[in-house]
């Protein structure tokens, strides 16, 4: 009888990911409810609440091209885990407080560091190592993970809110992070196939390419890349920008899409069901489009979200009815979300496996900052001009012009890699 085969461990990590991830934007979606109860108990201002989320935010991006660059030293392993160990006494921490300065303390610098050793930097540059050619339909599981750790989380908040507090949510989220991510990433995270004498995907001896269009990686993209490197390359600058663009206008739309369209016409009803909506079709999104771009060269599938996205924002500048307001969800739905997977994944194919720490924490930092400049952006074109219609036209300019330097990025990569094999 033929021995069975073993689960390829690449899978394994692409769970730890997703339980990473779940854990880290489920407790982060579920705030919005949770700070209620607090404001109702505490008597803090509005202000004093978001003003911990926005230190929370800043302090991320800070720490995430370091973060990233030391996981590349020691390990993801490592960084996870200790990311966890401070998630879970953050948020332990928190249901101590009684003053905002201690809550700033906690859930803003505390938390906010602890975040960068979770989430997005440590399971997609895991899953991005361990494979190749399947690298899409494997960061698409695992990040799937983000909207739906917010909706667990949230359906959790709804009951346990009436009976244990939000003293009582921060310390299940706190227990969560301890248990759900720290015992499975200890025995199954490992930073790279090679380090359990495997190859990406699987596979029995190195590909020399994948006929999907995404090529494997070779020697010349195996170089290591620190933050100087990076941040003096046009590559990672077209990358970046790209990136920027799509997340602070994902962002900003996120914030402003529904007093955009109160103004425009709708009701607070249908404006706020359309941003429910989206949250919907953003599983659909990060199933869909890092699985489409193993099928094709990952260039032309950014660039065809990019210009997806482009018009789903043309919809909303113009929605001033219903139709035209689902017809904005659907696209910006179907098209956003899954983005994140697709530039994570494109990264990954233009800078090698051998940096992808230092990579993933430069590129995080970058979209921390396009989501910071968005929201406010949203905020400060409205009282100055009294409507939204200015940020959306300036998002759509944006979206334009990266679809433009993913181009130039496509073909520099293209000419890197005709380089690399006529070295070889």
């Amino acid at each position: 009888m033929a021995e069975q085969k073993k689960i390829f461990h690449g899978w394994w990590i692409v769970l730890v990911a997703f339980l990473s991830v779940a854990i880290t934007y489920g407790t982060k979606g579920v705030f919005g409810v949770v700070q209620l109860q607090m404001l109702d108990d505490l008597h803090w201002t509005r202000a004093s609440i978001a003003g911990a989320m926005s230190a929370n935010m800043l302090v991320y991006a800070v720490a995430a091209p370091f973060v990233g660059r030391f996981m590349d030293k020691i390990g993801i392993r490592t960084v996870l885990i200790a990311g966890a160990l401070l998630t879970g006494i953050s948020f332990l921490l928190v249901t101590t407080v009684t003053q905002t300065w201690q809550f700033y303390l906690y859930y803003g610098v505390l938390l906010g560091l602890a975040n960068t050793g979770m989430g997005m930097i440590p399971g997609p540059t895991a899953v991005n190592r361990w494979f190749v050619k399947k690298r899409g339909r494997a960061l698409s599981i695992a990040l799937v993970a983000s909207p739906g750790g917010m909706a667990v989380f949230t359906f959790l908040a709804k009951d346990l809110l009436k009976t244990i507090g939000w003293q009582g949510m921060f310390m299940v989220m706190g227990i969560a992070s301890l248990v759900v991510v720290i015992i499975p990433a200890y025995f199954l995270m490992r930073s790279s196939p090679e380090e359990m004498g495997l190859l990406p995907d699987g596979d029995s001896q190195p590909a020399a390419a994948v006929n999907t269009g995404t090529p494997a990686p070779v020697a010349a993209n195996e170089m290591e890349w620190t933050l100087t490197k990076l941040f003096t390359s046009p590559m990672a600058w077209c990358l970046f920008f790209a990136y920027f663009i799509m997340g602070g206008n994902g962002w900003a739309q996120q914030v402003h899409q529904v007093p955009h369209l109160i103004k425009m016409g709708l009701s607070k009803d249908a404006a706020t069901v359309a941003l429910g909506m989206n949250m919907v079709l953003a599983v659909l999104s990060m199933l869909i489009w890092p699985t489409i771009s193993d099928f094709m060269k990952r260039s032309t599938a950014v660039v065809i979200s990019l210009s997806i996205q482009a018009i789903g924002t043309v919809l909303l500048l113009n929605a001033t009815d219903i139709t035209m307001t689902y017809a904005f969800v659907f696209i910006m739905g179907i098209s956003h979300y899954g983005s994140y997977g697709l530039f994570s994944a494109f990264a990954a194919d233009t800078f090698g496996r051998k940096s992808l720490g230092t990579v993933s924490g430069a590129m995080a930092m970058v979209g921390a900052a396009g989501a910071a400049i968005g929201i406010y952006a949203g905020g400060a074109i409205y009282d100055a001009t009294g409507s939204y219609q200015l940020l959306w036209q300036l998002a759509i300019a944006g979206l334009l012009i990266g679809v433009a330097v993913v181009l130039i990025l496509g073909q520099m990569k293209s000419r890197q890699e005709v380089a690399a094999k006529l070295n070889a």
